[in-house]
């Protein structure tokens, strides 16, 4: 009877030891704290360098940034930004802004910082734009976070 018993014994604990071995699911990526605005210049140092937060200007840079908090190694962070309701007024392009996707090694850890300046061209078509941080860490998670800004004239200039 205990020759009966012992391959089913055997066969039970080979399968827990297989069930219990599974990787657990990786959870994605969380984005918090998402900046999108204008870059001050340096001789402005009393002032708060990302102050006009949600504003860009044409012809200047526009700081983005995010916290990123990633349970697997980071692989790629991308940075899409278009606006689907602007029309162009005479002298103004639509901005066709290529995504980047930065692969940076300073990007490739698990809580990262984002902090990027994009050049806003100077004929850039005024209005809301939409900015969309896309992250895919190693086991192939993603998640997007998206902000809004208004590109405007800077008013004095």
């Amino acid at each position: 009877m205990k020759a009966f018993f012992k391959p089913i014994l055997l066969s039970f604990f080979t399968i827990l030891l297989f069930i219990s071995c599974t990787d657990d699911e990786i959870q994605p990526p969380v984005i918090s704290n998402v900046e999108v605005g204008a870059v001050h210049d340096e001789d402005h140092s009393d002032e708060d360098e990302h102050a006009d937060e949600g504003i860009a200007h044409p012809g200047e840079e526009m700081h983005i940034g995010a916290d990123i908090l990633a349970f697997a190694r980071i692989e790629s962070i991308t940075v899409d930004i278009h606006s689907d309701e602007i029309t162009p007024d005479a002298g103004e392009v639509a901005w066709e802004f290529e995504p980047q996707v930065y692969t940076d090694v300073k990007y490739q850890v698990l809580n990262a910082e984002l902090h990027e300046d994009i050049a806003v061209p100077a004929n850039a078509a005024l209005g809301e734009y939409h900015l969309y941080i896309i992250v895919v860490d190693e086991a192939g998670n993603s998640t997007t976070a998206e902000a809004h800004f208004d590109l405007v004239v800077e008013e004095g200039v």
